[in-house]
């Protein structure tokens, strides 16, 4: 199975922070919104990486709610506190191996089934910068809703358990989607609960990943540098070693096969380096000295003779003689070639 990039971050708007439900949102949208609760004007419409917005409602919102300046103003002007969470964010990385469409139709399922059937206003954008990271940004009211607006707070959507339910639901959407398009999939446990041995990376957040792609390298971007070369080296290990433990299964396997042929229960193998015809003739040799032996070919410069183990050094005996006789036999002339016709002595009259 293939592991696809898993990646989903949430986290509060929050004033005492310095953050504005109202910037955000135009941030997310890449769009021209001014706060009227303090008259400043936010303005992203240079964002060129947006390339879906939309706005999902419950169904007992007021439909006015449809325009992002006028929801995310709403928002911000319900709460009254200098600390107030003005709304809910999430960032997460979309799988490259679906298309547009399935990206957009991923995110509208998640947030109907997650948020909006649960009474939340969702606000949600698409960013892709074709670098091979799309990432989708939703934005979240902390409020419940009815027809006349915004009504208390909701506090049990706040609960921890809630948030590792969303990050379950994601990897289930999110490999629903694979399913169809690819053999790639995302699993949001950790490493450690998945039993992998692997460092998780550090997240960089939006200025640190301005400044690497500039080319400058940062304390975060190092860190990174290092834990994936940590864990390319584990993995190399670990495929060497599911290597080695292949090769030992296959020569298993072999030796099994060739014990049921050779009729003997320990079967040793020696590598030998000759001719394909000379090592068959060398095969019967064997059997006509009664050493039961079977030759595997595995290429045409290597091949394995397994004898038993009781008769190994016989075998590699008689191995030298046929060589030896087989040299005496190439360097005595053929009785049956034709001589060469010898020029007779001219006689002098």
């Amino acid at each position: 199975m293939i592991t696809a990039i898993y990646h989903f971050n949430v986290k509060m708007v929050t004033r005492s922070k310095g953050g504005c439900c109202v910037a955000s949102a135009a941030y997310l949208a890449g769009e021209k919104i001014k706060n009227e609760r303090d008259g400043k004007i936010h303005d992203y419409r240079n964002k060129r990486e947006v390339v879906h917005k939309e706005i999902l409602l419950p169904v007992n919102a007021p439909p006015e709610y449809r325009d992002r300046a006028k929801l995310w103003n709403v928002a911000e002007r319900a709460e009254k506190r200098k600390n107030s969470q003005t709304a809910r964010s999430i960032n997460a990385a979309l799988p490259r191996e679906l298309s547009r469409e399935d990206q957009i139709e991923l995110v509208r399922q998640f947030c109907e089934q997650c948020f909006v059937s649960k009474g939340m206003c969702c606000d949600f954008a698409i960013h892709d910068k074709h670098d091979g990271n799309p990432h989708v940004h939703i934005m979240l009211t902390t409020r419940k809703v009815n027809k006349s607006g915004f009504t208390e707070k909701e506090r049990s959507w706040n609960d921890k358990k809630l948030l590792m339910e969303w990050r379950e639901r994601w990897a289930d959407w999110c490999n629903h989607k694979l399913y169809f398009v690819s053999d790639a999939r995302v699993d949001h446990r950790s490493y450690k609960e998945q039993g992998i041995d692997r460092l998780p990376q550090i997240h960089l957040g939006v200025e640190v990943c301005a400044v690497e792609r500039k080319g400058f390298k940062t304390d975060k971007g190092n860190k990174n540098r290092r834990i994936r070369r940590h864990n390319l080296e584990v993995e190399i290990a670990e495929l060497e070693q599911q290597m080695h433990d292949l090769r030992s299964e296959h020569k298993k396997e072999t030796i099994d096969y060739i014990e049921s042929n050779i009729g003997c229960k320990v079967a040793d193998a020696f590598t030998i380096h000759d001719k394909r015809s000379v090592l068959e003739q060398y095969e019967k040799y064997l059997q006509s000295r009664n050493i039961p032996c079977e030759l595997i070919f595995y290429n045409e410069d290597k091949y394995e003779l397994f004898v038993p183990k009781s008769k190994r050094d016989m075998a590699v005996n008689l191995l030298k003689q046929f060589r030896n006789q087989s040299c005496k036999m190439d360097n005595q002339p053929n009785s049956q070639q034709v001589p060469a016709p010898q020029k007779k002595p001219k006689h002098r009259i």
